[in-house]
C-alpha cells in the first residue's frame, strides 16, 4: 500500500484524533504567512506554542497542495523541492508532492545559498517550497536557478 493510502485511510479511521504536534516555546504568530496563491498555513494566535494537526486536516492539506501544484502544471515525476524547517506544515506538503504524483527533494535547512543552489541543479528540480527563513538565501540565486519555473513561499 502507498503511504499516501495509509493516510487517507487513517483520515477516514481516525479524522478528529490529533496525530501531529509541534510545541515550540519559540514559535512566532502565523498570521503573517501566506502561499502566493493560497493559504496553507492558518493563522494562529501570536502567544501559541502548540499547535496540532488532527488526520483529517493533515490530509486535506495536502490535498490542498497536491491541487495547487497540478493547477501549476506539476506532471507525474517532476521534481519538487521543500526548503523548509521542521514544523508542522512540512508533512502535509510532502504528502501533497506525493499525492501530486511528483517526487519530493528534502533539501537541509542549513544549506548555505551555495549548496541550495548545487542541490537544485543537481536534483533537476522544477519547482521549489521554500520558507521566510530562507528568503535571502533563494533570492541571492534566483538568477542561477533556470530550471525552477514556480516558487511557493510559506
Amino acid at each position: 500500500m502507498p503511504i499516501i493510502d495509509f493516510l487517507e485511510r487513517n483520515a477516514q479511521l481516525y479524522g478528529d484524533e490529533i496525530c501531529l504536534v509541534e510545541v515550540n516555546p519559540e514559535l512566532e504568530g502565523q498570521a503573517g504567512l501566506k502561499w502566493t496563491e493560497f493559504n496553507l498555513v492558518e493563522a494562529e494566535p501570536d502567544h501559541e506554542y502548540r499547535r496540532e494537526m488532527t488526520w483529517m486536516d493533515f490530509d486535506r492539506r495536502s490535498n490542498r497542495f497536491a491541487n495547487l501544484l497540478l493547477t501549476a502544471g506539476v506532471k507525474k515525476g517532476d521534481k519538487v523541492a521543500i526548503l523548509l524547517m521542521n514544523s508542522l506544515e512540512w508533512l502535509p506538503i510532502y504528502f501533497g508532492v506525493l499525492k501530486a504524483g511528483a517526487l519530493a527533494v528534502p533539501l537541509n535547512y542549513r544549506y548555505t545559498a551555495d549548496e541550495i543552489e548545487y542541490s537544485l541543479e543537481l536534483s533537476d528540480a522544477s519547482i521549489l517550497v521554500f520558507g521566510k527563513e530562507f528568503i535571502e538565501r533563494v533570492e541571492s540565486k534566483l538568477d542561477k536557478m533556470p530550471k525552477i519555473r514556480k516558487m511557493f513561499y510559506v
